[in-house]
């Protein structure tokens, strides 16, 4: 019937029309799948929690007996009402048993198939969408844009209100799955339970991602020529040397890489400043990144890429000095990114 594009997938699948039976979501977004497929069956069941009017098949049960899913989708309900199935698709094809499904449609059961990223001439796809009561639903990962849309519904439905930094953060930590995004927003809500104000401190205390978020903010103030209270700070709560001495190197590799581009584009400012996001620093203010794309030159940072590699293998190597090499390596980057600031010579 219909092959429903990504862009269009969140309008559908809030109102699936009642003329498709059989739904096929799919993805590279495992979290979104299973997300849009359980939205479906909300949509057609009372209890999705009632055994009666719910199952979940494997792809596999279902490969192996065909008659399987058949025999489920024609079962009645013990006490009335519409049925639902959804069919966790693998390896091993489901075609057949779906093939006999779509060719003698059950009265009110609804199915949904969920899968990895098809591509269109994918046979379950062709199938599924080519059916008259049939759709195929693609997911993609969420954009950024998708990311601040879901935080700022998350927050408003809890009449929250988040501090830029902390909403800033949030987009840094989230987007990786949908499934996971949500986990994290949730436990976020419980936390501020009976508080209505976000702050940056709260997300980095509950948020899956806040020891490297924590890490790259010690990096950004050292970056910025500040290795001081910050680091003192960072390990008194007992931060990770090798954290921060990874992210340091990740900074360094990432700004060298915006700071050349813009080089490259006579200085473009927007160029250095979409780079660093794409390389998840979004959590830093755009005014600091700003100050220090104009601070360092690509030579500069290249000069630290070397002696930051060379500090991360003597912490691994000798865990008892791990937080010296860390302490000795982010003074030293301080140290320069002052020296950048006033124009001075870098020193070895």
């Amino acid at each position: 019937m219909v092959a429903v594009p990504h862009k269009d997938a969140e309008r559908f699948v809030a109102s699936p029309p009642e003329s498709v039976f059989i739904f096929l979501v799919h993805g590279a977004d495992a979290g979104m799948v299973r997300e849009r497929a359980l939205s479906i069956v909300n949509k057609r069941v009372d209890d999705r929690h009632d055994p009666f009017q719910f199952v979940e098949l494997s792809g596999d049960a279902v490969s192996i007996d065909p008659l399987t899913l058949l025999d489920e989708a024609n079962t009645q309900p013990l006490f009335g009402g519409r049925r639902a199935i959804l069919v966790e698709t693998g390896a091993k094809s489901v075609i057949p048993a779906v093939t006999s499904l779509i060719s003698a449609p059950p009265g009110d059961c609804t199915v949904v198939l969920t899968a990895s990223a098809l591509k269109k001439d994918a046979p379950l796809r062709k199938l599924v969408e080519g059916a008259k009561q049939g759709a195929g639903i693609e997911c993609q990962p969420d954009t950024e844009q998708d990311i601040h849309a879901l935080v700022d519904r998350t927050l408003k439905e809890a009449n929250l209100v988040a501090s830029p930094e902390a909403r800033a953060l949030l987009l840094a930590a989230l987007g990786e799955d949908r499934l996971m995004s949500r986990a994290e927003l949730s436990k976020l809500l419980l936390y501020m339970h009976g508080r209505s104000h976000v702050e940056a401190a709260d997300v980095e205390a509950i948020v899956a991602h806040a020891s490297s978020i924590a890490s790259d903010r010690v990096v950004a103030a050292a970056f910025g020529g500040d290795a001081g209270e910050t680091l003192d700070a960072y390990f008194a709560q007992g931060g990770d040397a090798g954290s921060v001495l990874f992210g340091a190197l990740r900074y360094a590799v990432a700004l060298h890489r915006a700071r050349a581009s813009m080089e490259r584009e006579n200085g473009r400012m927007d160029v250095g400043i979409n780079m660093l996001f794409r390389a998840g620093f979004g959590f830093m203010h755009r005014a600091l990144m700003e100050e220090q794309l104009k601070a360092w030159t690509s030579a500069r940072l290249q000069a630290l890429i070397e002696p930051l590699r060379e500090a991360q293998t003597r912490a691994r190597a000798n865990a008892s000095s791990a937080q010296m090499e860390a302490e000795r390596a982010l003074w030293r980057v301080a140290k320069a990114a002052r020296q950048s600031r006033s124009g001075a010579p870098s020193g070895k």
